[in-house]
């Protein structure tokens, strides 16, 4: 008995000098380590395009929001509230305070001071208000020729407005005379007494 009588039908063989070799495509063939390194990388693609963390892992919204604890979330609905007056008060804003509100502030203050004939409740607040609103009189347009100040004459702030206002800065340098001579008479004073006194010893 030959040996290719010993082969089975099937397969499909030819004798090289005694070596068989098989053309049959159905048994699995000897990988090379290349090929097997191209498959687990290519698997490793796959997992990773279907994972959250990628290349653009930072523009998804694909991350969990991180859980606050009650004080920090306490502490920012406080820093939220303080900012408006809240619905009692429509919501008004803390504005920023600049030099010429500071000005306008402080003029409001003092207000019982310009006027000797008006007379305005004492102010107890020690700072300016954190809340407050700033408005501009409209006037009304009946009013054109007899009782509105002309465009060139208005002032941005009230502190500009009284500067250029003739009769404030006269009734200012009066009152600052008087209380420059009240001055004067009580240091006049002050020396008479000193005198008097070296004068008896």
């Amino acid at each position: 008995m030959t040996l290719s009588s010993r082969i089975d039908p099937g397969l499909r063989v030819k004798e090289l000098g005694g070596l068989y070799i098989s053309f049959d495509g159905s048994k699995s063939k000897p990988v090379s380590s290349s090929l097997k390194k191209l498959k687990e990388k290519k698997i490793q693609d796959e997992v990773m395009k279907k994972s959250v963390i990628g290349p653009d892992f930072e523009k998804k919204d694909s991350v969990p929001p991180y859980s606050e604890s009650k004080h920090a979330l306490k502490l920012k609905r406080r820093a939220e509230r303080e900012k408006s007056t809240g619905d009692g008060w429509f919501n008004m804003k803390a504005p920023e305070i600049t030099q010429e509100l500071k000005g306008d502030l402080q003029v409001l203050k003092m207000r019982g001071s310009l006027d000797p004939k008006r007379f305005y409740k004492k102010n107890d607040r020690d700072g300016f208000p954190k809340y407050f609103q700033v408005g501009t009189v409209v006037d009304n347009a009946a009013d054109f020729y007899h009782s509105r100040i002309p465009k060139k004459e208005r002032k941005r702030t009230m502190v500009e407005e009284l500067l250029a206002d003739a009769e404030f800065r006269q009734k200012n340098k009066k009152r600052y005379q008087h209380i420059m001579a009240e001055k004067a008479a009580q240091e006049a004073g002050k020396r008479n007494k000193k005198k008097k006194k070296f004068h008896k010893k």
